[in-house]
């Protein structure tokens, strides 16, 4: 496949830097970018293995792209990792680059009390020591809690590690602070965009302060902030897809869902509830309570409620198996994407994606579905052969004009990373999720690097019968202004639903 010449670009940048973020817009293509920029510091001698970390749902992406270097020629030997044997499959050594990519996931397991490492993490560390072990870190922003055990265990298998590289199209999710974590794994032990700083404390006082309600809220110094950029310039590589690529136009529209009055009624009391239980305090931080009052609140409108409250994809799969109960009160927007897909204007797409938050409704939606189109569903209770059949399924090209038509029901943490979906051209969120970073991911995996149509994005509102807004309309607007609502205090909240 050729390369574009932003890709070109990038691998040289890698190739050139031993500690590096490539913090391309997503599509751009920087899986290819590393792959190949690390095979070719393998031909030089400087690598002979290379560790990629990545999400649990990313892998697939990985397994595609690694598939397409050796059809094209590259000698790679893809290993893997066995978890219940703690140890990694043979590969063959010499001329070829081992690669083993494992998931994020297990670097939090295990650790004891007092700050043992866990297994794996041991495991991992001991194969990065036998070799000239580049690490790679994909969707970086997963490393940004210094205290986590996943940055932890990335921080002691990086320091086994010749050199580490951070992937990453939005490297500040949510703070400023988050490039601590990020910066620590990826200079290590050696010179990096962190030398100097003792700790995370004296980083965090030097680009901020403390303040708000009770002194306990980060406050960034925006006149400190260009300090902190050019801290991290020298080692950092950014491009737009505005910029390097002839992508075709994204296109965004709404459509509104009255919702019938005893489903109103029952918002209303919710609503009230949510509001009343909210802290006195005009600057507080939401209390778990509060949270799972809001949860539900944003379940209803689409038709159902949380009796216990699990976010799906928060967990490996199995884990707190059947803890999160439902029940439905409606269906309108579900009987509204069904109509339009069977009868309206979704009717002609061979290919769609409805990104649903809520297990239950895409449970309930792919039963509406059923006998009428091909479903495939990609969520974080899969395991990876699971969700690996239903991408295949969905991305097969070799069928009739008229073949059949496919919708895929994916859950933005678990679909919304790292996979190429340009197949479809039209996206429907049934649901949004409260990260702004969930939301521009998942709708890049249809507008990126392949996709040669315009990409239309439909958001599905609830409103009251009167047209009234209900949380779908403040939790779009909040994304549209790249806000954060896990952060909003009692004082934001009354003011957005008052």
């Amino acid at each position: 496949m050729k390369l574009y010449k932003h890709q070109m670009t990038g691998i040289d940048f890698l190739r050139s830097h031993p500690a590096a973020l490539l913090a391309d817009e997503m599509g751009t293509g920087k899986t290819r970018q590393a792959l190949v920029a690390a095979f070719g510091l393998h031909e030089e001698g400087a690598v002979t293995q290379l560790l990629v970390f990545c999400p649990a749902a990313v892998r697939y992406s990985w397994g595609e792209e690694l598939g397409k270097l050796l059809t094209e020629g590259y000698r790679l030997s893809v290993v893997s990792y066995l978890p219940d044997g703690r140890r990694v499959t043979t590969g063959k050594l010499g001329e070829f680059l081992t690669v083993l990519v494992v998931s994020y996931g297990l670097l939090a397991y295990g650790w004891g009390p007092k700050g043992e490492p866990g297994p794996h993490v041991e495991a991992l560390e001991a194969w990065a020591r036998n070799g000239k072990t580049l690490l790679v870190c994909d969707e970086s922003s997963f490393i940004k809690n210094h205290q986590a055990a996943t940055t932890m265990g990335a921080l002691r298998i990086r320091n086994q590690c010749r050199s580490c590289w951070l992937l990453n199209g939005t490297p500040v999710a949510n703070s400023p602070l988050d490039l601590w974590a990020q910066g620590l794994v990826m200079g290590g032990r050696g010179p990096g965009p962190l030398a100097g700083f003792k700790n995370f404390y004296q980083f965090r006082a030097s680009f901020g302060f403390m303040g708000g309600y009770k002194m306990k809220k980060w406050i960034p110094d925006k006149a400190k902030l260009e300090s902190l950029r050019e801290r991290f310039r020298p080692y950092a590589l950014r491009r737009l897809k505005a910029d390097c690529l002839d992508l075709p136009p994204k296109i965004y529209e709404v459509r509104e869902i009255a919702l019938q009055p005893e489903t109103w009624k029952l918002y209303l009391e919710l609503k009230r509830d949510f509001l009343v239980h909210l802290p006195p305090a005009g600057d507080v931080q939401l209390e778990p309570h509060a949270h799972v009052r809001r949860m539900r609140l944003c379940q209803l409108t689409s038709g159902h409620i949380g009796t216990g409250y699990l976010p799906e994809g928060t967990v490996e799969p199995g884990e707190f198996k059947g803890l999160a109960r439902s029940q439905d009160i409606s269906r309108e927007k579900l009987q509204f994407i069904t109509e339009m897909i069977m009868l309206g204007e979704l009717s002609g797409e061979g290919h769609l994606i409805i990104w649903c938050r809520w297990r239950r409704e895409r449970e309930r939606l792919a039963k509406m579905l059923e006998g009428h189109v091909s479903v495939m569903q990609v969520h974080g209770d899969q395991s990876e052969g699971q969700r690996r059949e239903a991408l295949d399924i969905f991305t097969m090209t070799n069928e009739p004009v008229h073949g059949p038509r496919k919708v895929l029901l994916g859950q933005p943490h678990a679909g919304g990373f790292g996979l190429n979906l340009t197949q479809a051209k039209v996206a429907v969120y049934l649901s949004n999720d409260d990260s702004y970073l969930t939301r521009v991911q998942s709708e890049d995996r249809c507008h990126r690097i392949g996709q040669v149509h315009k990409v239309t994005y439909l958001d599905l509102l609830a409103t009251g019968p009167n047209h009234e807004r209900t949380m779908d309309h403040v939790l779009l607007k909040a994304l549209k202004d790249k806000d954060d609502v896990a952060r909003w205090t009692s004082a934001r909240w009354r003011k957005e639903l008052t």
